[in-house]
């Protein structure tokens, strides 16, 4: 009877070439199989198409030695060692577990191994083909160094906002600005510097304007690219790098999946002094945003909630008498929750050199809001900010003059964005309905502006300042005190409190200012860094 044979080969070439390379490997196989008069079933060709050699796991080798297991073929054919792995040790334990089972193992292009002599050289070759794969890989990294090094643009995926346009006979390869996508990244930054949105609140607006990500595989942003766009100074200096990083195994995949047709599916920065820099024209402008973005990412990575069991008020305010920051204990005892001093974090495992306790933050938190409200609550200094914040004003020219300009600037702003989708449905991009759902948001925000407009119109620009309207600043001030809840709470911590100092004897020091007066005779949550501090001092609580 005809022995049953089964072939298996992988390759993990381009994918233009990867169809051909696969069928060619096939045939010669075959071939090889028929002049040897071997029985070959559909069910026992065994291929892994695009996959790395360097990993074991892959769905047509596992196929292979399960059908070798089951005993479903008695010889196998492969193109070479290296079609079963790039790893020499992987191929040993596949032509081992073969050998085991009494399967012939037949490689065409290396040396028949029929005595131990034949074997050991049949392994000399296993081991070239290993060394091959680091050669390639090695050669291949050290050219596109060099031509990125001697000026020359390497493609890939080109930064958002830039599109990479290929190499003629006449221009070098390079990056030019996609205006779309650039309009879009000026935008994001105008959102965050200038509005002050919350990361979240970003993803919302890009929802809501149906503007998509590059790739188009998911229909919302994702927290990392539009973090990643904000920190980049590239859009700012015009200046890009090569060479920023490599790929490396993850040590926490993301998915955990059985089969990866890639090793090594991480990233890992490189030192800046290995970075390749190449010119492109910037996208924003010199003119201060960029720091201000980066103002405000840095103030809600300090104060952004987190998953926590317990809402921590004075969350990176607190700080131990060693000099130390101290921490949320981030789990509960009895209930209770505490401010750590942080060094214990820092020196574990080795015994912290700070000796000081923790601060049962439930208590502390609510002492220190009830002082906070009385030191706020004193009728006196409120009516003297108040009086303050009216001849201010005064000296202005209206009390809703800075509201003015900001809504004047946001009805110019829309004209413009129905101006742009106006030449967008005359394009072809947007249909009638799309269009007209869009105008009529923008016209019921512009309706909603020039009601606002016309209150502040309404109020008489010259004023006296009386005690009648300094009673109702100051009334509206206690009122919107005695009603805040726990976030809002926080923010009135985050914008008055500077710093929270707790020491070992029981006392506690509170540096802050006072905040203003907004023009709707409430409180406003101003940011520290959008104004400088009106009063600071330390109080002994």
């Amino acid at each position: 009877m005809k022995k049953i044979a089964a072939l298996f080969t992988r390759v993990s070439t381009a994918s233009k070439e990867k169809q051909e390379t696969i069928d060619s490997k096939v045939s010669e196989i075959r071939a090889r199989i028929i002049k040897e008069d071997k029985d070959l079933g559909d069910e026992n060709i065994f291929v892994d198409d695009g996959w790395t050699g360097e990993m074991l796991e892959r769905p047509g080798l596992d196929a292979m030695r399960d059908a070798a297991l089951n005993g479903q073929f008695q010889v196998l054919y492969v193109y070479d060692r290296g079609r079963l792995s790039r790893i020499f040790a992987y191929q040993e334990i596949i032509i081992e577990e073969l050998t085991n089972r009494d399967i012939e193992f037949i490689t065409l292009h290396d040396l028949a191994a029929k005595t131990p002599e034949e074997h050991v050289l049949q392994a000399m070759q296993g081991v070239f083909h290993e060394y091959e794969r680091v050669k390639i890989a090695e050669r291949f990294r050290r050219g596109k160094l060099h031509k990125a090094r001697s000026g020359v643009l390497i493609n890939g995926q080109a930064l958002y906002g830039y599109r990479y346009i290929r190499k003629t006979e006449t221009e070098p390869a390079r990056y030019e600005i996609n205006e779309e996508e650039a309009r879009i990244v000026r935008k994001i930054f105008e959102w965050v510097g200038l509005e002050r949105l919350s990361i979240y609140e970003v993803r919302k607006r890009l929802y809501a304007e149906g503007i998509m990500p590059r790739k188009g595989l998911r229909a919302t942003w994702s927290r990392g690219p539009i973090i990643r766009m904000l920190r980049n100074t590239s859009y700012l200096d015009g200046v890009i790098y090569y060479n920023k990083s490599e790929a490396v195994v993850a040590k926490k995949p993301l998915k955990n999946e059985k089969y990866r047709k890639v090793k090594r599916t991480s990233r890992r920065g490189r030192g800046k002094d290995e970075w390749i820099p190449f010119h492109v024209q910037p996208i924003l402008k010199d003119n201060g945003l960029f720091e201000k973005v980066q103002e405000v990412l840095d103030f809600y990575k300090k104060y952004q909630p987190k998953n926590r069991k317990y809402d921590y008020l004075l969350t990176g305010l607190v700080w131990c008498e060693c000099g130390q920051r101290r921490v949320g204990d981030g789990y509960s005892k009895g209930g209770n929750h505490y401010y750590r001093c942080s060094d214990r974090i820092k020196q574990m495992p080795l015994p912290s050199q700070c000796k000081a306790q923790g601060v049962n933050a439930v208590i502390a938190d609510g002492l220190l809001w009830v002082r906070l409200k009385e030191f706020l609550n004193d009728r006196e200094e409120m009516k003297r900010q108040a009086k303050k914040w009216l001849l201010g004003e005064k000296q202005q020219g209206s009390i809703g003059s800075s509201e003015k300009q900001r809504i004047e600037k946001q009805m110019s702003e829309i004209e413009e964005e129905k101006l742009r989708y106006t030449r967008a449905y005359g394009n072809g991009t947007i249909d009638e309905s799309q269009l007209r759902v869009l105008l009529g948001e923008l016209n019921s925000k512009k309706q909603g502006h020039e009601r606002r407009l016309k209150e502040l119109q309404e109020v008489s620009i010259e004023f006296e300042i009386d005690d009648n309207l300094v009673e109702r600043l100051c009334d509206e001030a206690q009122n919107i005190l005695d009603t805040l809840n726990q976030g809002e709470k926080k923010k009135v911590v985050q914008d008055i409190i500077d710093k929270v100092t707790f020491y070992d004897k029981g006392m506690v020091s509170v540096e802050g200012h006072i905040p203003q007066f907004s023009h709707n005779m409430g409180y406003e949550l101003e940011r520290r860094n959008r104004r400088s501090s009106k009063r600071r001092e330390i109080n002994p609580l």
